[in-house]
């Protein structure tokens, strides 16, 4: 092997375990190593690099909020630890903005992505084998499904869709690690990896015809071929069997609008419902940012206004809302939208997949939990990189 491809096999190494979970006891913790990743460069070059344009305002804007929001929340100070390590994690986002993202990174961050997903399916399918499937029946939902990962699977479908290689096959293999990927997302029974795969498919259609990719006929061909392919492999493999379970459960909850015994399925106006459980904290969450709109909690998440002391705001945005204000949200919402516009330009797999994370996190946290933070603090490394080297 090679320097450097014991290095780029190094890294993804590590980004592999920069996206897994860490088991304190019998619980699950988040994983925020990936945060040492920048301090090796300062370990090894003495020097860290200038955050650049827009990025640096709006890191300096959330240091303001944090330190303006600690100063008059004074009955949140018996808290300022816990806050403190909230603002650290939040800003852990802008932690690879500070070292130059090279090729040799980036690719290794998008074959770690995918290995992660595959991992993920391969162990959820394997999981799902050891029981009756029809005795579990939509109790595979917590038995087998992780929400969690959700998001990452849409990425890695669209890293696998779009790579381009010379190798018969390299291409040929795509077609059992589209289907495996899939089938893990599925196997998450989680709408919002549905809902987040169709918006990002809607997406890739519009790109489709645009300039970023030339519509030929041998282009159709290849998704024909691919289509042609994957059909072939779920019906000789047998790998049907366990897609049934749930496309039945998605067609039920998700694209039915009554269950089977006539009730409602979306139940809007009752807390006890998914759905409705959601407008009460958005509700919630509304009426506390009104009382503070210009920094929300100083960072502090929504437990501090449950009953119980725990929970999440179950949306991405709801959760920046509630921790930063209008202005934070406003913030973070543009620094999302010029990140997806350099995606667009530089990498097509990534940016469907973004799509995809977006519209997920408009109904489960993303890059609040560790993976999530670490797949975004990447990308706006990768952008950073682009406007320092434009400013040469």
């Amino acid at each position: 092997m090679t320097k450097d491809n014991f290095i780029t096999f190094s890294l993804v190494g590590l980004f592999f375990v920069f996206m897994g979970q860490v088991t304190l006891g019998a619980a699950f913790s988040g994983n925020y190593l990936f945060i040492i990743f920048p301090l090796l460069f300062l370990l090894k070059d003495q020097k860290i690099k200038v955050l650049p344009g827009d990025i640096k305002i709006v890191f300096y804007i959330y240091c303001l909020i944090f330190f303006i929001a600690w100063l008059l929340q004074y009955s949140y100070w018996h808290l300022s630890m816990r806050k403190l390590i909230s603002f650290i994690l939040f800003m852990s986002m802008f932690s690879y903005a500070l070292i130059n993202i090279n090729e040799r990174m980036i690719a290794a961050f998008k074959i770690a992505i995918v290995a992660f997903t595959l991992y993920l399916s391969l162990s959820n399918l394997n999981e799902l084998r050891s029981f009756d499937l029809a005795t579990l029946g939509y109790a595979a939902k917590n038995q087998v499904g992780n929400q969690r990962f959700g998001f990452l699977y849409i990425i890695g479908f669209w890293l696998v869709f779009f790579f381009q290689s010379q190798s018969l096959l390299m291409r040929l293999a795509k077609i059992p690690l589209l289907l495996i990927i899939f089938l893990g997302l599925l196997l998450t029974f989680s709408r919002a990896s549905i809902v987040g795969l169709i918006i990002s498919g809607l997406v890739f259609l519009i790109v489709l015809f645009g300039p970023m990719i030339k519509l030929t006929t041998r282009n159709l061909g290849i998704f024909l071929l691919y289509g042609i392919g994957i059909g072939i492999v779920v019906a000789f493999s047998g790998i049907y069997e366990y897609l049934a379970l749930p496309f039945e459960y998605f067609g039920e909850r998700l694209f039915a609008f009554r269950f089977s015994d006539g009730s409602s399925n979306f139940d809007l106006t009752n807390p006890g419902s998914s759905e409705g459980y959601r407008i009460f904290l958005m509700k919630s969450i509304l009426e506390y940012v009104l009382s503070s709109p210009l920094f929300g909690s100083g960072f502090l998440g929504i437990w501090i206004i449950l009953d119980d002391g725990i929970g999440s705001a179950h949306g991405q945005y709801n959760d920046v809302l509630f921790r930063t204000g209008f202005i934070g949200l406003a913030l973070y919402l543009y620094v999302l939208q010029r990140l997806g516009s350099y995606l667009y330009k530089a990498d097509i797999g990534l940016f469907i997949g973004f799509i995809g994370v977006l519209a997920f996190g408009l109904f489960h946290e993303t890059f609040k939990v560790s993976h999530g933070a670490f797949i975004l603090a990447f990308l706006i490394g990768m952008w950073a990189t682009e406007l320092r080297r434009k400013a040469i």
